[in-house]
C-alpha cells in the first residue's frame, strides 16, 4: 500500500477536482488572519521538496476551514508539525550534527518473532514503484529489461531505496506477480552493493510466488523468481503469496513430498531462502487453519483500525470475525506479523474522508493514527507502505516520530475512543457488536460466492467514517468478478481470483439460508441492497453539497502524481499492454501527471514569495 492516487472509476464524489487542483489555498488570500502560518512556511520554503510543500499546504486548508474551530494556537502548532514532517530530508543532509539527525529520523527495529530477524517498523513494499504491471517473462509483449532499467521509473526507485536506507528503513518486499518490480529491486539492491552503499546483511529481501496445484508448476514460476533474485545470494523471507482459497490452503499445507510445501522446504535446506511464511487476503477461518498449522515464521495478513479486508465478516472459528484473533494467534505462536497495506486497503488514507480526519486529528494524521494503531494496539512487528515517491517517506516518518514520544499513547487511545463513538452512534450499538457475526464466507455454497461480509464491511465504513469513495473502489473489484450459472458453485469458485474473492450482490438471489444464523436476516439484506445502490457502477454523481450532507466529503488529498503503473484496482489489460508495446509512450504515462506537480508547487512558491514581497513593500 501507499500513498498513491487511487482514481476513480466514475465521476462519483469527485466532482471539480481538476478545478480545485489549481484553486490557491484560501489561507493565502487571507494573509492578516494567518500570518504566522504563512511566515513558518516562507521561513522553511527552501527545505521543502515540491511534492511537500502541496500536501501541507492541502492539509493546512482544511484543518483551517472555520467548521473545525480551531485556535490560532492550534493552527500554528500544526502547521510547526507538518512543516517539520516535510523537512526530514533537509535536516539528514545539512544538520551541524549528522549523527543526531540521521538517529532522530532513524526507524526502530524490533525481533521479528521467531525468525529472530531485526526488522524495521517500517516496510518499503515494491507494488507502486515499477514501471508496469505487464510480467517480465511474457513473450513478445514483456517490456525490454534494459528499457525498463534505463527509465524514469528505475531513477525514481532508486531514490525511494537509498532515502529508505538512510533512514533505517532495510526491509524491501515485492513478488513475481508485481509486473517488473522484482526485476527492478533485485537491479538497485545488487548496484548499491557493488557501490560499497551497503552490505548483503544489511537489508532484508522479501518475494512471494503465488501457490500451485503441482510441483512441476509452483518449481516453474520459482525458477523465474530465482533466475532473477539469486544475484542476491538468498532470500531472506519467502512468502506463498495470496493464500487465499481453500484448495489453496490444501496445496501449501500438504507434507506430500512431491508438494510445494516440501519443495520449498528444500530450497531452505539449499540455503536459497532463510525463512518461508505466507501472505493472504483470505477469509478468517482459513488464515487460522494456516496460522495454526505452525508451518509458517511469519504472515503478511490485513488487520486495520477500519476492517480487514477480506476476512471482514468472516468466522475467524474464535467466536468472532476478522483478522484480530489471528494477528493474537499468530504473535502467541511467535511468527513474524506483517501489516498489508495499511494506507490504501485500511482505508485509503492517503486520501481521508473528512469524518475520519476529524475524529483523529488535528494531533494525529489518519496515517500516523493507522501505523499506530498497528505497532501499538495491535503488536504487529511492522507495516508494509506502498511507497511511489520519495516524499511518502513523510507521513510514514512522523509516524515513526510519534512511535517514539510516551505521551502518543494518550493520543492514540483517543483516536480510538473517538472513531468507537462514532461508529457507535451511526451504525447502533446493537449492529456495532453483532451486525459482523454470524456470515459465511463467499466459499460456502449458501451464498452463492456473495461476498455478504465484505459488502457488509463497505457499507459499514460508508455509514460510520464517510469512506465512500474508498468502498467504491473496493466494490468494483466484486462487479468484476464473472459467474456462470450454468458452472456449478464448484466450478465457479476455482475461476474466481484468491486475491479479490466474492462476487457483487445480486438482487434475484435468495440468501435466507445463509443468513439463518443471523441476529437481524432483514436488516443484513436491506443493508446489502442499499450498499450496492451506493456504489455500483454507473452511480450518479453527487455534488460537494451532497457529499457533505452523507458525510461522504473528503479531507484533502496526499497524492501528487500517478504511480508508473498505474493503479491494479482501476488500470486495464489494454493499457498495460499498450504501455509495454510503445515503450512507455502511450496506454499509461505519467509524464504529464509529474509535470503538472511541478508547476502547481511553482505556483505555490511563486505565492508565498509574492506575499513575501508585499509584506516588504508594507
Amino acid at each position: 500500500m501507499s500513498f498513491t492516487r487511487a482514481a476513480s472509476i466514475t465521476s462519483l464524489f469527485r466532482k471539480n477536482v481538476e478545478e480545485k487542483k489549481t484553486e490557491e489555498p484560501s489561507f493565502l488570500t487571507d494573509k492578516e488572519n494567518n500570518k504566522e502560518i504563512i511566515e513558518i512556511i516562507q521561513a522553511n520554503m527552501d527545505k521543502i521538496p515540491d511534492e511537500s510543500l502541496i500536501k501541507l499546504t492541502r492539509q493546512i486548508e482544511f484543518w483551517q476551514s472555520p467548521e473545525h474551530n480551531l485556535s490560532s494556537d492550534d493552527l500554528i502548532s500544526l502547521t510547526k508539525r507538518l512543516v517539520h514532517a516535510a523537512t526530514w530530508r533537509y535536516r539528514l543532509n545539512n544538520s551541524d550534527d549528522k549523527d543526531a539527525a540521521t538517529a532522530a529520523t532513524l526507524v526502530p527495529k524490533v525481533r521479528y518473532g521467531r525468525t529472530e530477524l531485526q526488522m524495521p517498523i517500517v516496510t518499503c513494499g515494491g507494488m507502486r514503484l515499477q514501471q508496469t504491471w505487464m510480467p517480465d517473462n511474457v513473450p513478445l509483449l514483456s517490456p525490454s529489461r534494459s528499457r525498463v532499467l534505463a527509465g524514469d521509473s528505475q531513477k525514481n526507485l532508486k531514490d525511494v531505496i537509498g532515502c529508505c536506507i538512510k533512514v533505517g528503513l532495510n526491509h524491501f518486499e515485492t513478488a513475481r506477480m508485481y509486473g517488473t518490480s522484482e526485476l527492478q529491486f533485485i537491479d538497485a539492491l545488487v548496484s548499491l552493493m557493488e557501490e560499497g552503499v551497503i552490505k548483503r546483511e544489511d537489508f532484508i529481501f522479501q518475494t512471494k510466488v503465488v501457490p500451485m496445484a503441482t510441483r512441476k508448476d509452483f518449481e516453474k514460476t520459482f525458477k523465474l523468481s530465482w533466475d532473477t533474485v539469486k544475484k542476491l545470494g538468498y532470500v531472506d523471507l519467502f512468502a506463498f503469496h495470496v493464500v487465499s482459497k481453500d484448495d489453496q490452503v490444501e496445496w501449501v499445507l500438504d507434507d506430500d513430498p512431491d508438494g510445494i510445501y516440501a519443495f520449498i522446504k528444500d530450497c531452505q535446506s539449499q540455503g536459497k531462502i532463510k525463512h518461508i511464511g505466507f501472505s493472504t487476503h483470505g477469509t478468517a477461518e482459513n488464515i487460522m487453519k494456516l496460522i495454526e498449522s505452525n508451518k509458517f515464521s511469519f504472515v503478511n495478513i490485513h488487520s486495520h483500525y477500519f476492517g480487514s479486508y477480506h476476512a471482514e465478516g468472516t468466522p475467524d472459528s474464535k467466536g468472532g470475525h476478522g483478522n484480530r484473533a489471528c494477528v493474537k494467534r499468530a504473535l502467541e505462536l511467535d511468527m513474524g506479523v506483517f501489516q498489508i497495506s495499511p494506507f490504501d486497503k485500511g482505508g485509503m488514507l492517503y486520501r481521508p474522508s473528512a469524518a475520519v480526519a476529524k475524529a483523529v486529528g488535528p494531533e494525529l494524521t489518519p496515517i500516523s493514527f493507522a501505523a499506530l494503531h498497528s505497532w501499538k494496539s495491535l503488536g504487529m512487528h511492522t507495516v508494509s507502505v506502498g511507497f511511489a515517491r520519495v516524499s511518502d517517506l513523510d507521513e510514514v516518518l512522523e509516524a515513526v516520530s510519534l512511535y517514539k514520544r510516551k505521551e502518543t499513547d494518550a493520543l492514540l487511545q483517543q483516536a480510538e475512543s473517538n472513531l468507537e463513538k462514532l461508529a457507535v452512534d451511526k451504525l447502533g450499538k446493537d449492529w456495532y457488536e453483532k451486525g459482523m457475526l454470524n456470515i459465511p464466507s463467499c466459499y460456502r455454497e449458501s451464498t452463492t460466492g456473495v461476498a455478504i461480509g465484505h459488502i457488509l464491511w463497505l457499507h459499514n465504513v460508508c455509514t460510520a467514517f464517510g469512506m465512500c469513495e474508498f468502498a467504491r473502489e473496493r466494490y468494483v473489484n466484486l462487479e468484476t468478478v464473472k459467474w456462470n450459472d450454468k458452472k456449478s458453485f464448484e466450478d465457479n469458485i476455482k475461476t474466481m481470483d484468491a486475491g479479490n474473492s466474492g462476487r457483487s450482490y445480486q438482487h434475484n438471489i435468495d440468501l435466507t439460508e445463509a443468513l439463518k444464523d443471523h441476529y437481524d436476516m432483514e436488516l443484513v439484506k436491506s443493508k446489502l441492497s442499499e450498499a450496492h445502490e451506493w456504489l455500483k457502477k454507473g452511480t450518479s454523481e453527487l455534488s460537494d453539497a451532497e457529499r457533505k450532507e452523507k458525510g461522504w466529503d473528503e479531507a484533502y488529498s496526499l497524492s501528487v502524481w500517478d504511480d508508473f503503473p498505474g493503479n491494479p484496482s482501476t488500470t486495464t489489460v489494454t493499457k498495460v499492454l499498450t504501455q509495454c508495446i510503445s515503450g512507455g509512450h502511450f496506454g499509461i504515462n505519467n509524464k504529464k501527471d509529474r509535470r503538472r506537480s511541478l508547476e502547481r508547487a511553482q505556483s505555490l512558491r511563486d505565492s508565498f514569495r509574492n506575499l513575501s514581497m508585499d509584506s516588504q513593500l508594507t
